[in-house]
């Protein structure tokens, strides 16, 4: 078994859960809207838009640094 965190070659990756309260009832309603339709959608969607939220914040952070390096080498 690979390490957590360690590069993986194989392309597919097992996840086996329960979900009970706010994620179970966001996923029937999600479900029940037709915006996902398996578990698998769901799961899937979900780390798209997670990973789509979180490069954004990297790109802003590195963003604010450069700015203040800029603003910085300015003031020199």
């Amino acid at each position: 078994m690979t390490p957590y965190g360690a590069e993986d070659d194989t392309r597919e990756l097992h996840v086996k859960c329960t979900l009970d309260g706010e994620p179970a009832r966001i996923l029937r309603e999600l479900k029940r809207r037709g915006i996902v339709s398996t578990m698998k959608d769901a799961v899937m969607q979900g780390l798209i838009a997670l990973n789509e939220d979180v490069t954004e914040r990297d790109l802003r952070e590195a963003q604010a640094r450069m700015s203040l390096r800029v603003n910085a080498t300015q003031e020199s």
